[in-house]
């Protein structure tokens, strides 16, 4: 189980998406430590960065235990962004790449015309 898990978050650093959103997750905790003796300041840290994971990632229902646990006092020492996001990266089934020309879907057959 964790090396599909291992296997799973190497496959989902290869798009886009989740390299972004582990950038604004990794960016936001280590950003967070700064303004920690000022909640209302966190707060609106906090809700931007949710705001920008959602946009990045969609909603997921692990953001918003993320966003729980950062509005908590002295649990926003925590790196909850950064883990919420490695945890759903590493989760996510990837699709194999499909090869040029391949079709998606059931395979129909052929029907001759005269």
């Amino acid at each position: 189980m964790l090396k599909r898990m291992i296997h799973n978050l190497r496959g989902a650093w290869r798009f886009p998406r989740w390299r972004l959103a582990l950038l604004v997750a990794l960016i936001s905790d280590a950003l967070s430590f700064g303004v920690v003796l000022i909640p209302p300041v966190q707060w609106v840290f906090d809700a931007v960065t949710a705001v920008v994971l959602f946009a990045v990632l969609g909603f997921r229902w692990s953001l918003l235990s993320a966003l729980a646990i950062e509005a908590v006092p002295m649990l926003e020492l925590f790196p909850a962004w950064t883990l919420a996001v490695s945890a759903l990266a590493s989760m996510e089934q990837q699709k194999p790449p499909m090869e040029p020309g391949a079709v998606d879907g059931p395979i129909r057959p052929v029907q001759n015309r005269p």
